[in-house]
């Protein structure tokens, strides 16, 4: 019998998408990367800026796309939500220093009638997530926080409506970018 090869390390889709997003919406001095180790929980993504050597960790988080209903469209606007489903300790023993939501949003093109899916994320800084989720967010289930996020892309809007709502139009896509940009 051979030696048995293993798969320790796959690439998550999530991580990729938002590792591809960043190498965009960062300087030429900042590269991504992504831990092959194993024991590194709560950290998915490393951003180094080169030249400065200051480094910020990511933890991310996906959602899969959901069709928005009508009577949301109507209450909402344009866009449709993203939901998010862990454990409180995920995000009040957090380590990394930003979580990154990825909401994958279907839009509808005006003029063709065509619709995509595209991207969009929500950069929160770790400690403003702690503490908007100790202070509006209740646990369901067992201990879980449960995340519906709102965005509407035409507004640029983000917020949560599962509990009471939060607002995150601060740290969608190039405003969430900005306050990384400005950490490196």
């Amino acid at each position: 019998m051979g030696i048995a090869y293993k798969n320790f390390w796959s690439l998550n889709t999530d991580e990729a998408v938002v590792a591809g997003i960043l190498r965009n919406a960062t300087s030429k001095d900042v590269e991504v990367l992504m831990p092959l180790n194993a024991q590194m929980k709560g950290v998915d993504l490393y951003l180094l800026n080169i030249k400065t050597k200051n480094i910020i960790t990511i933890q991310v988080k996906g959602s899969r796309a959901y069709e928005p209903q009508k009577a949301e469209v109507k209450k909402y606007g344009d866009g449709s939500g993203g939901w998010f489903f862990f454990p409180k300790e995920v995000v009040t023993n957090a380590t990394a220093d930003f979580f990154c939501f990825l909401i994958y949003i279907l839009e509808e093109n005006g003029k063709t009638g065509r619709r995509i899916i595209t991207p969009h994320t929500l950069m929160i800084p770790t400690q403003v997530l702690k503490e908007k989720s100790l202070k509006y967010k209740k646990t369901h289930g067992d201990g879980r926080f449960s995340y519906k996020i709102w965005v509407n892309p035409s507004d640029k809007k983000a917020f949560d409506f599962r509990d009471e709502k939060i607002d995150f139009d601060d740290f969608l896509d190039k405003k969430g970018f900005a306050v990384i940009n400005k950490e490196l």
